[in-house]
């Protein structure tokens, strides 16, 4: 699959040539109204937005040729760590240019790389923020977020700082849009260049998802990393500055309805195909062999690759897991002792 991910705009000025407003004025102009409350049992969307968006910040990265990399992230805690894309700051690491975080209330601040993990394009950044400190978004949890629940992005656009759109989740689990771990949140709330890193929040306020990638080929096609992926590599980002994975030495790919209905699984979800299994590591050790179907590692159900990458990562190194396969119709465990992924 073509990757889709964001990728650094060269800025060198904004023009908007015109605004349109949606409201079509009354002859003889019209009377300003007075605002109309949410409807009962409805959160106020805008009581939500004024909560979080203290701790939204813009994030403007030292790019190659001179250039601007564009993106947006959201404040942890109070200790001045903010969340964003590791893409958006990708540049100014290999360059060795400077990060800076534009916060609502006008601070520009210095950013330094706490820590940085490209397989989940996740970075942790750390600002001082002196005796002034930012309201911290809380973390919510991704796993229940259900489809059709709403949400509202909230990041700088195009440099339109702390812009805000609302939708509903339109998928979760969306995979091979972009690397091994992929795991993304699907919405339809609006997202361009320069939402990347800013959260997603659910109506009580909490992040559930960081705002990533597009499809350019779609609308209403915008994706973001769920917030409990976050949440499994923090404690390495905070501690370490970077992510320890396992591998299990073999590569496998989703299967499609046609493979289901031809491999007797048509009404399961359950199931990944192995495409390569690397000599003298642990998948092959444990007779894994190619075309073989995962179906669980340690009785949780494999329902795709990314999600099957993600249950073998964060195991510990020197751990052994059973791996449930399918092999010529027929089921098998099998116990691999995983070893560290190289980088």
């Amino acid at each position: 699959m073509p990757q889709y991910r964001f990728h650094s705009l060269l800025i060198g000025g904004l023009l908007l040539t015109a605004l349109v407003h949606p409201a079509v004025a009354q002859q003889g102009g019209s009377r300003p109204t007075a605002p109309r409350p949410a409807p009962a049992g409805l959160p106020n969307v805008a009581d939500i937005v004024a909560q979080a968006n203290g701790g939204v910040v813009n994030i403007q990265a030292a790019a190659e040729e001179g250039g601007t990399s564009i993106g947006s992230g959201f404040c942890l805690d109070t200790q001045g760590r903010i969340i964003t894309n590791f893409h958006v700051i990708r540049d100014a690491l290999k360059v060795g240019g400077p990060i800076l975080v534009v916060t609502q209330d006008g601070r520009t601040l210095n950013a330094s790389v706490r820590g940085h993990d490209e397989a989940t394009d996740i970075a942790l950044l750390e600002v001082d923020l002196g005796k002034t400190p930012l309201p911290t978004l809380p973390l919510g949890d991704s796993d229940a977020v259900r489809v059709g629940d709403w949400v509202i992005a909230i990041g700088s656009p195009f440099e339109l700082d702390h812009t805000v759109t609302l939708g509903i989740i339109s998928g979760k689990g969306r995979t091979g849009l972009d690397g091994e771990y992929d795991d993304f949140l699907q919405t339809d709330a609006a997202i361009n260049f320069g939402n990347s890193g800013g959260p997603l929040v659910n109506l009580k306020g909490e992040v559930v998802g960081i705002n990533t990638l597009v499809l350019a080929r779609g609308q209403g096609l915008g994706f973001a990393i769920p917030v409990n992926i976050l949440k499994e590599v923090l404690p390495q980002l905070r501690e370490r500055g970077q992510v320890r994975r396992s591998s299990v030495g073999i590569e496998a790919s989703d299967i499609s309805a046609f493979d289901r209905r031809e491999l007797g699984l048509a009404n399961t979800s359950r199931g990944v195909k192995v495409t390569k299994v690397e000599r003298g590591l642990p998948g092959d050790a444990a007779g894994i062999r190619r075309n073989d179907l995962i179906l669980a590692v340690d009785a949780i159900s494999v329902t795709s690759t990314g999600q099957f990458n993600r249950l073998i990562a964060r195991t510990a190194p020197g751990a052994t897991v059973n791996i449930r396969i399918r092999r010529e119709e027929k089921e098998y465990v099998v116990a691999a002792k995983l070893i560290e992924k190289k980088s």
